[in-house]
């Protein structure tokens, strides 16, 4: 199976800056030469942020539960050995997210929380198992899981996490790896409501997504309080008799 192509993938290049009294110039020296509208990725030191309440919000830690205890999910294997009739097993899903090289797909499930879990691990989670993104700013920083249901008769009935599960499942079906562990966000699949099975970096965006809508919200607030705006009241209609 050959590799989806995106069409809109462009070369990209880092470029070190440097910021010059109100703008970015080349480190080198110079104007940075690109086109009006061009969106870039700044990665600089949380030390270097002047305000300290745009320094809190882009830096915050914040926790979402992408998916409740109980749900299915599947995981895309390269198994050199699965035979042509496991294909027939395998969940609705857009070619394009296959991933190059799978030939099966393990069925898995959500399970309960941890009981032996480290306090760091534990901090901010609910009292119930599921799958959480925790983000710092915009930021994914962690995906973390409860226990996980491995496949009806898979040796081990239960991993620890999503990690772990894949782990056990790559040592069992990818013999030919020499290690066993993966991305988890394009080689694990969830079922949607539209009974299609996409990868967690879907959920994963849409997080992200929704973050970035908040943090705009909330740093256009402040350019209103600065400039003294506020949206205009809308006059309430009054009910006049016919004469």
């Amino acid at each position: 199976m050959s590799n989806y192509f995106d069409p809109d993938w462009t070369p990209q290049v880092s470029l070190p800056l440097k910021r010059v009294g109100d703008r970015w110039e080349f480190l080198y020296g110079g104007d940075v030469p690109v086109a009006d509208g061009a969106i870039a990725e700044l990665r600089l030191s949380v030390s270097q942020i002047t305000d300290e309440q745009f320094k809190q919000r882009v830096t915050q830690e914040t926790i979402f539960e992408i998916l409740p205890e109980g749900s299915e999910l599947w995981v895309a294997l390269s198994d050199r050995n699965a035979p042509a009739a496991a294909r027939q097993s395998w969940p609705q899903m857009q070619l394009a997210d296959v991933p190059a090289g799978a030939t099966r797909f393990e069925k898995i499930r959500l399970g309960p929380r941890k009981k032996k879990a480290a306090q760091s691990e534990l901090f901010g989670m609910p009292e119930k198992g599921g799958l959480w993104l925790k983000l710092k700013g915009l930021e994914s920083v962690e995906l973390v899981s409860s226990t996980v249901h491995m496949p009806e008769g898979f040796s081990a009935p239960t991993a620890t996490s999503l990690n772990h599960a894949f782990t056990l499942l790559s040592q069992a079906y990818e013999t030919h790896r020499i290690s066993n562990t993966g991305n988890v966000y394009a080689r694990v699949f969830y079922l949607d409501r539209d009974g299609i099975c996409y990868p967690l970096d879907d959920l994963r965006k849409g997080v992200q997504v929704g973050q970035e809508r908040e943090l705009i919200h909330q740093l256009w607030a402040d350019v209103e309080q600065k400039l003294g705006w506020r949206p205009t009241p809308q006059l309430q209609k009054t009910n006049k008799k016919k004469r």
